[in-house]
């Protein structure tokens, strides 16, 4: 009985997972940018680098962080980053919230800029 039970709650997660993940404003990974010509990073001052976030990574600004920690709240992913940058080596708290094709970015406990994605 309860490998039956085990077996339903598996099928259960996996298709709770698919069905976020089949819902292209909830995806945060990639590149973000204020607009269109930062997108690209090249020959551009550090406020207008690309938020760049992948499974494993994220990097903004001069941080390059790896990421210890990450949960969802809602819409809301939040992360515990662990950054080396000029600053030296620190831990950041990452928000990200995904609205309207838009990500708003908080970096650091502060509200850095509601980003657009980089095609």
């Amino acid at each position: 009985m309860s490998l039956r039970r085990g077996a339903a709650a598996a099928a259960m997660a996996l298709m709770s997972c698919q069905a976020l993940a089949a819902q292209p404003d909830e995806k945060v990974t990639g590149r973000w940018a204020v607009d269109q010509d930062a997108c690209s990073g090249f020959s551009l001052s550090a406020e207008r680098m690309p938020l760049v976030v992948t499974d494993y990574a994220v990097r903004w600004r001069g941080d390059s962080c790896r990421i210890a920690r990450m949960y969802k709240t809602g819409h809301d992913v939040h992360i515990q980053a662990l950054c080396w940058g000029e600053a030296g080596e620190r831990s950041v708290p990452v928000s990200l919230t995904p609205h309207a094709g838009k990500l708003l970015l908080r970096w650091d406990r502060v509200n850095s800029g509601d980003l657009k994605r980089c095609e």
